[in-house]
């Protein structure tokens, strides 16, 4: 059997959801994590302002070095073109004087030199010597020196000069770089 109670007792009152509650702190957590939002994107784009102006004034520190450092490459570069020419110098400065001290050690006696032309490796000369006897040793001569070879005689005539008959001559001739 079942039973029934219709005795009306005291019971206990259902507590309904207020939903107007609800509805007013919707909007306000909505609007806290908006300005929570605001805030985190706020900071970031302060950070990255701050970064690009430290990086401006390294980009601008930066260039003042380089434009320094092209000076020093300028000035070097400079200064390495004024060392090679004098190096160039140096070199042609001892080139001539060993032609000339290995071809005044070469001429023999009674044999005069008028003209004498270098051009980079090419020596010609002209000049009397009192015989054909004579030039011939002083071709020998030249080509046993060591700093000459491919002497050629380019002339030998006969002339008078002061009263006596001698021979003028010409010569070509390389020098040998050392």
């Amino acid at each position: 059997m079942i039973r029934v109670n219709l005795i009306r007792g005291k019971r206990k009152k259902r507590r309904e959801l207020n939903l107007n509650f609800l509805y007013l702190l919707l909007p306000l957590l909505l609007l806290a994590g908006l300005l929570l939002y605001h805030k985190i994107i706020s900071d970031r784009i302060e950070t990255l302002q701050t970064n690009i102006q430290k990086a401006t004034t390294e980009i601008a520190r930066l260039k003042k070095e380089i434009g320094e450092v092209e000076k020093f490459k300028a000035r070097k570069a400079e200064l390495q073109q004024k060392v090679d020419i004098i190096s160039n110098l140096q070199s042609g400065r001892t080139g001539p004087v060993k032609v000339f001290e290995a071809l005044s050690a070469s001429i023999p006696e009674k044999c005069w030199i008028d003209q004498l032309s270098v051009k980079s490796d090419k020596v010609s000369l002209s000049g009397i010597a009192l015989n054909n006897h004579t030039i011939a040793n002083f071709m020998t001569a030249l080509g046993q020196s060591g700093r000459f070879q491919n002497v050629v005689l380019g002339s030998a005539d006969q002339t008078t000069h002061m009263g006596f008959k001698l021979m003028r001559f010409s010569l070509t001739f390389q020098t040998l770089p050392h």
